[in-house]
């Protein structure tokens, strides 16, 4: 899998409390027509630990000042327990038509994190079989 530093979201960001992704990526409005464009983002380092559980969105705005968004989807609350190095969140693909700035909002539950880092990228494919 090739990883582009233009469409990466997070290398190893630390989960502390509620947080917003450390890039923004431009996107355009269309850039799923024709192909699939995945999110890639998963538990990159130590595991989670502190927090109840955690839920990843993909948010979407005119602007990358992010005044007005969207959330285009969520993962769901996944439980500190399966927050382990190597776990990927699971996302669907990035849909065909969407605001032009994306980024990712992470939202802690319970109390805030001890530990734990994510990375975040837009892929056009994922390698599995490793």
């Amino acid at each position: 899998m090739y990883l582009d530093k233009e469409l990466c979201f997070c290398e190893k960001q630390s989960i502390v409390g509620n947080a917003i992704s450390e890039n923004v990526i431009y996107v355009g409005e269309d850039c799923g027509s024709g192909n699939t464009v995945k999110l890639k983002v998963f538990v990159d380092g130590e595991a989670c630990a502190g927090l109840t559980d955690l839920r990843v969105a993909l948010q979407g705005s005119e602007d990358d000042s992010f005044g007005l968004y969207d959330t285009i989807f969520e993962s769901g609350a996944i439980p500190v327990a399966s927050l382990t190095k190597g776990y990927n969140f699971p996302l669907p693909s990035l849909p065909v038509k969407h605001k032009a700035f994306v980024r990712l909002s992470l939202t802690v539950g319970g109390s805030d994190a001890t530990a734990g880092k994510i990375s975040g990228y837009v892929i056009i494919d994922d390698q599995t079989n490793v």
